[in-house]
């Protein structure tokens, strides 16, 4: 059993015994105890810290150390010390922060100055090193005045938590700037939150009066909320920022686009009366209310600065939309300062990222947890997010204390070492002093921060909503009240800030704008939203492509095969990897033998790279790979460094394109945390902001992506459909029944086919939203992820992926298969097939199952009547390729589809009917394969092996019957037309057997060799 050394012993000690080792340290032992006074048991080191692409960890912030004065005086006057510390600690329980007064705040004897035994004859304190110096405290101060500016700056009007966090310098920053800000001078932003309060004020009235029965989520009694954000959009302005991602709540988010980022009013009433954000004859069925966006802008003239606010598209599903705007902005910060060419970037230099949120969506959706987990890891972190929470107070009708077991709405922040600011919204004031230290934190810390506004709405949980229902108490506080916009406007116009000619100005000029634009939006044209600059590079995606080919160059592809299994000098790699991994793949280059599926992944990786393309890889042991499969990272036996072996195929990192000296792109190889929705929502966001990246998030299996399936359903297989913003993020989902029982064996195909809009019986003219496909060969493997990039649109692509396939004998493919002239082949006809007119059956299969049959149909005394043809791509149905192969096989009458899942999974259901209208008139076509099943699989090993065994057998029951009939056929035919039976005949297929297909219009992909 391992045993902890000395000083660790030692440094356990020390730090349990907390603030009281000051008090025990004599004031001439301070110097040389002043070491003791750092974090103790800090680690030693990152496991897997690198300087690989993307490894990009927020930077590390030392706590200032005590100077011996200091020190000297927090031991003189420990009781102090500890006051002060209770007030960092447990002040906000103190704070009058509900606008309500529901909420009472607490009187605490931690914050008692006797429980400390201090007193009013205490006399004057030195403040150094307990308490920072602000206007209203002076470096030295009596007790009073000391309690008078602790109660000031953590207990009023806003307050904070930052006391859990186990960085000592974010805790002694906060401390530091929260005491020493004082009262922030607001008053020269004054006119501009007048501004922004009585145009949400006005708005809701507007809408209340011109649209009373449409649910708009309004923001009155939180109006507040569009002065934190303006202050927040400016304060990140002064920093550098000139892109904000804005991720939206329902609640208010009409009044924001229209008074705060600038959607015209016309439009926006456009579509609160019931027409489209889209312009007529749209292909775009846009979306609901309160899931509105379009990119906007926002002007500060005495920053001479226009800020670029990008507001999310976001699904219904609350909180949804947090780890796509996490994604969207890291990925756009990185693309901006690669076009500046900022060699000393920062992660959130260019960009920031502010999040919205509900109180109760904040505390409950699960996602959000999995969102901040994430915030600070090193593959995505964005430099900092601003959370803002709504608080309401309240969850639809479900008041707050059934929808936490905690005090704040916020409390699930603590767990990520993520600071709280908690301040009362009818305070513009403060809101704008809790923006000044959120962003000020992020730039400093390039961390997560959260802003927790308590407000309340004024209606329900929408207009058509009678709150008394359930909250006659609330109501009748919320009645009574003067709103948040009207008390600001007295303030300053009694402050002599503001004259009453002025303010009526504002309200009335707003007000004229929309009845002017309410006027408008009878007859007024929506416009497209502007596409961002990369998009511009693209065209549309609503009619079939001309499909390229997307071969390379034998001599490249045994380039980078060979590089990408070339460790760096300095990294020692594990011995197994090197015999089992490395040797292998260079033997089959070197002696030309077909390649395995890691190697064609390889090789699709490396020559986008090569060609200037991006690819980032995610999802939980990617850089290994769950089967052990991948290694595209190699991890140095003795110093655990990571070395991507892609990312250095040349020295000087660049190669010749055309004569122009091209950047070679670069592999991220992110092994994420565990989860999968945020993932998924994260890499959501790369894709729809970076076209030119390969976005992937690879399963451990297939049906872990179930965790994602909001971000499936409402982002990546409609997202382009209701709002015409086009991703192109990959899903690799391992699929097959080899054992894994019920949970680590189906991604399930058929619930990705269902969200496919692919026409059951019309001939497509458009594309469908989604490509689904179920490659069997490594070949194929490699031209879907090139195509997946080097067309001229996106579409997302769910990939059936292999288990068994991996390693696989037969499962392989010659490099030829890859080379120029080559592309993906939506259907695979039966290679071992020489005359199509012997067939009788033909077997329609995706997948692995394949290999299975083509075992038994080769060992089959008639496997040559049986053709195994397989449907490689299932969205978009491959109809023309498909019926390009049937169609050969003019003597079969027998079709079958096979396949591993149960009936009510898997491909069948929604192949079936597509089938059924390429076969001949009368045919029909039969399933083989297990019946139908809650479960995906049997979890019991041989009752599954049993049941394989079973189906595959009967894949090819019958044949014999199939074939005498054929001989009968032919023979009779033969008869009919007088032949002589003493004629040799070469084979038992008349070439004249009449084809008994019918003509069939087939629309489909056109193909291009160019």
């Amino acid at each position: 059993m391992l045993k902890a050394g000395k000083s660790a012993r030692r440094a356990t000690f020390l730090r349990s015994s907390g603030a009281s080792l000051a008090t025990r340290i004599a004031p001439r032992n301070a110097r040389a105890t002043a070491h003791m006074q750092q974090p103790f048991l800090m680690r030693t080191r990152g496991y897997h810290d690198s300087a690989e692409y993307g490894c990009i960890s927020p930077p590390r912030v030392k706590a200032e150390a005590y100077s011996a004065e200091e020190l000297r005086n927090r031991q003189a006057n420990a009781g102090l010390l500890q006051l002060v510390s209770a007030y960092r600690r447990y002040g906000h329980l103190s704070s009058n922060l509900d606008p309500l007064g529901i909420q009472k705040s607490e009187l605490l004897d931690e914050l008692s100055a006797g429980m400390y035994g201090l007193g009013e004859d205490s006399g004057v304190f030195d403040i150094k090193g307990i308490v920072a110096p602000s206007n209203d405290l002076p470096p030295s101060a009596s007790l009073s005045a000391i309690v008078s500016a602790l109660q000031k700056t953590y207990c009023r009007n806003i307050s904070y938590e930052f006391e859990h966090i186990e960085s000592r310098a974010v805790r002694q920053w906060f401390a530091h700037n929260v005491e020493s800000l004082g009262s922030l001078d607001a008053s020269p932003r004054y006119a501009r939150y007048h501004e922004l309060l009585s145009k949400v004020e006005i708005f809701e009235h507007f809408m209340q009066k011109k649209l009373p029965n449409v649910k708009r989520y309004g923001l009155e009694g939180s109006e507040a909320i569009a002065v934190l954000l303006d202050q927040i959009i400016y304060e990140g302005a002064r920093q550098g920022i000139v892109d904000v991602v804005a991720g939206l709540s329902h609640r208010g988010r009409m009044s924001l686009l229209a008074a705060l980022f600038g959607y015209p009013k016309d439009e926006l009433l456009r579509k609160l009366r019931g027409g489209s954000e889209f312009p007529d004859g749209s292909p775009w069925t846009g979306d609901m209310l309160v899931d509105l966006a379009k990119p906007g802008t926002v002007r500060y003239d005495d920053l001479d600065t226009t800020v670029n606010i990008d507001v999310l598209w976001n699904a219904c599903h609350l909180e949804s939309g947090t780890p796509v705007g996490m994604g969207k902005s890291r990925i756009k910060d990185i693309n901006i300062a690669r076009s500046k060419k900022n060699k000393s970037h920062t992660i959130g230099d260019h960009v920031l990222a502010v999040s919205v949120h509900g109180d109760s969506s904040f505390a409950g959706q699960g996602v959000v947890a999995e969102s901040l987990g994430m915030s600070g890891l090193a593959h995505f972190t964005n430099g900092g997010t601003v959370h803002v929470v709504i608080n309401n107070q309240i969850g639809y009708t479900t008041p707050a204390s059934h929808t936490r077991m905690t005090r704040y709405a916020s409390d699930i922040a603590k767990f990520a070492d993520i600071p709280i600011i908690h301040v009362n919204g009818e305070h513009p004031e403060e809101l704008a002093r809790a923006a000044h230290l959120a962003v000020a934190y992020r730039q400093k810390f390039r961390k997560d921060v959260v802003i927790d506004v308590w407000t309340f709405r004024k209606r329900g949980h929408n207009e058509m909503d009678e709150p008394t229902f359930t909250q006659p108490a609330m109501y009748s506080a919320i009645n009574k009240r003067v709103s948040a916009p009207a008390k600001f406007e007295e303030k300053l116009i009694s402050s002599g800030h503001l004259t009453k000619d002025a303010a009526n100005s504002v309200k009335l000029e707003w007000l004229a704008s929309l009845n002017e634009a309410f006027a408008a939006s009878e007859t007024c044209t929506a416009k497209e939203p502007a596409r961002a600059s990369r998009w511009k590079l693209l065209g549309s995606s609503t009619s079939y492509p001309v499909e390229k080919t997307t071969g390379v160059s034998i001599d490249t592809l045994y380039e980078v095969g060979v590089k990408s299994v070339a460790p760096g000098d300095s990294v020692k790699v594990h011995p197994r990897i090197e015999r089992f991994h490395i040797k292998p793949r260079l033997k089959r280059l070197q002696d030309g033998h077909a390649v395995d599926w890691a190697t064609a992944e390889a090789l699709a990786f490396g020559t986008l790279l090569k060609e200037g393309y991006n690819v980032r890889l995610s999802g939980q042991d990617v850089g290994r790979g769950t089967f052990s499969q991948r290694h595209a990272m190699f991890v140095c036996q003795d110093s655990e460094k990571v070395y991507v072996p892609l990312n250095h195929m040349d020295a000087d990192q660049s190669t010749q394109s055309s004569g122009q000296q091209q950047q070679q792109g670069k592999l991220e190889v992110v092994n994420s945390n565990l989860c999968e929705e945020a993932v998924v929502g994260f890499e959501y966001g790369v894709a729809v902001e970076d076209p030119f990246t390969l976005t992937i998030w690879e399963a451990q299996f297939g049906d872990f992506y179930n965790n994602s399936q909001t971000i499936v359903d409402g982002y990546i297989a409609s997202g382009e459909t209701k709002w015409g913003q086009q991703n192109g993020l990959v899903l690799l989902l391992p699929h097959g029944f080899d054992g894994g029982g019920p949970d680590h064996s189906s991604c399930r195909i058929e619930r990705h086919l269902m969200l496919s809009n692919d026409p059951v019986d019309d001939h497509p003219v458009a594309l469908p939203n989604i490509y689904v496909a179920y490659p069997s060969t490594p070949a194929q493997f490699f031209h879907l992820m090139r195509r997946q990039v080097k067309r001229n649109f996106r579409k997302p692509l769910i990939v059936a992926g292999p288990k068994t396939m991996l390693r696989l004998a037969s499962a392989t493919s010659l490099l030829s298969e890859m080379g120029p002239g080559t592309r993906f082949k939506p259907v695979l006809d039966d290679p071992t097939i020489s005359d199509p007119r012997a067939v009788k059956r033909v077997i329609l299969v995706s997948g692995k199952l394949y290999y299975d049959l083509a075992k038994l149909k080769s060992e089959h005394p008639l496997g040559q009547h049986a053709a195994i043809v397989r449907v490689e791509e299932l969205s978009p149905f491959p109809r023309e390729e498909l019926y390009s192969v049937l169609s050969q096989y003019t003597n079969a009458s027998d079709f079958v589809w096979v396949q591993e899942e149960p009936r009510n999974s898997g491909a069948y259901a929604f192949a079936a009917p597509r089938v059924k209208r390429l076969l001949p008139v009368h045919a029909e076509m039969r399933y083989v394969g297990r019946s139908e099943h809650a479960a995906t699989c049997s979890g019991v090993e041989t009752q599954q092996a049993a049941e394989h065994a079973e189906l595959t057998r009967c894949a090819f029951e019958g044949l014999r019957g199939l074939v005498a009939d054929l001989v009968i056929d032919n023979i009779s035919i033969q008869h009919d037309q007088h032949q002589s039976l003493d004629e040799p005949v070469a084979s038992v297929i008349s070439a004249e057997v009449s084809h008994r297909w019918s003509n069939r219009q087939i629309y489909a992909a056109q193909s291009s060799d160019q």
